[in-house]
């Protein structure tokens, strides 16, 4: 056996300075390792907490940082599990964003509703038109145009959801060609009882006055809420000022007409010009005031409530001696008051913003001087 010199002997020996370069490599390389370990942990560590936001449905907060993690990754199955990750977070971002532009549920049964009563009123109108003979000939509108007019809007949702206010412009339209056609039947009506000689209109001419204006009104509704998308609350908001401008107007001309022949007409004829200003102005400042549909609603609340204590008051006030006309005078001041409170009561409610941003409505108008005269427009953009 060899002694223990010998064997130390037979073990061979690094020259000095190769073992200084091994000690010099060894050195390097264990801050490297402690460092790696240590980066590894950390991003260990925000993976675990972009997970737990995603889990949570905080997609907005958890996306950005699975992608600085799959930039940082220590592997490459890493990188690619948190890129899968950031994916799935921007997929449900953008579903967001989609049905945030999607119309509600609200407008969707007001639509539905609408489309309803559309559809009885145009079968009444098919019915009045065409007189029918037998029970049979008068119910077969009311069943096939009613379903028809309600499935039109399932069938048009159902292929591709309605945007963003559309349906409401869409009822809206209805409302207001509708009362359009109030409007224009109550001019009619008094023209012809203060003119014995003009034809009154029939059930027929005001059946046919009523249904055009209701679905010319649907037709501009529904073209407006194409381009313009606007909100709920903004449609709301138009169709108040129309409704308001057409009665306050009306009231006051009954109020200030001193001519008993004239005045039904007056008043019918300030009802149709107050409609149409309140139209127009609820179109211009509807895009700046963004109301929402509940402070529109308040609003309104408070316009009836002025508009029946300017006449309770008035009436209790004169007692027996008072006037008709008066009494007309004194709601249309009270709603002007409740509106006007109402609106400055609920200005700290929330708005109705739109989901994007559009050029606000404007009309110019302008007056041409002609050969045979002066011819005057208007010109703006939707």
């Amino acid at each position: 056996m060899k002694s223990e010199t010998e064997m130390t002997r037979s073990i061979p020996r690094l020259p000095r300075p190769a073992l200084a370069t091994v000690l010099l490599i060894a050195l390097a390389l264990w801050p490297s390792s402690a460092h790696a370990q240590s980066n590894r942990a950390s991003w260990n560590e925000r993976y675990a907490r972009a997970r737990e936001e995603l889990v949570a449905g905080h997609e907005a907060l958890a996306a950005p940082v699975f992608e600085r993690l799959a930039a940082e990754a220590p592997t490459p199955e890493d990188a690619r599990l948190a890129e899968e990750l950031a994916e799935i977070c921007r997929s449900r971002l953008r579903g967001d964003a989609d049905a945030a532009h999607l119309r509600t549920h609200d407008e969707l049964t007001l639509l539905y509703s609408t489309a309803f009563v559309y559809g009885l009123g145009t079968s009444a109108w098919v019915a009045l038109m065409t007189e029918p003979k037998n029970l049979g000939g008068a119910v077969l509108p009311f069943a096939l145009l009613t379903t028809a007019s309600v499935g039109s809007v399932a069938l048009a949702d159902g292929y591709r959801p309605f945007r963003r206010g559309v349906p409401q412009a869409i009822a809206a339209g209805v409302y207001v060609g509708f009362g359009e056609g109030i409007w224009v039947v109550g001019i009619q009506h008094a023209d012809a009882t203060r003119r014995p000689e003009l034809p009154r209109w029939g059930s027929k001419e005001v059946a046919s006055a009523l249904w055009g204006g209701a679905s010319l009104g649907a037709i501009g509704g529904g073209i407006v809420g194409a381009l313009r998308e606007p909100t709920p609350g903004r449609v709301s908001f138009t169709l108040s000022t129309s409704l308001w401008g057409g009665l306050i107007s009306s009231f006051a001309a009954t109020a200030l007409s001193p001519s008993d022949a004239w005045r039904t007409e007056h008043a019918f004829t300030a009802g149709l010009v107050g409609y149409n200003v309140g139209l127009a102005s609820g179109i211009v400042l509807a895009p700046r005031v963004a109301p929402s549909v509940a402070r529109v609603r308040f609003v309104d609340l408070g316009g009836i409530g002025g508009g029946l204590i300017g006449a309770g008051m008035y009436s209790l006030a004169a007692d027996e001696a008072g006037h008709t006309r008066a009494s007309f005078g004194a709601a249309s001041l009270g709603a002007a008051l409740g509106l006007g409170l109402t609106w400055w009561a609920t200005s700290g409610m929330p708005g109705d913003p739109p989901t994007k941003q559009v050029q606000p409505t404007a009309f110019l108008p302008s007056l041409i001087r002609t050969n045979g005269g002066w011819l005057a427009s208007v010109s703006g953009a939707l």
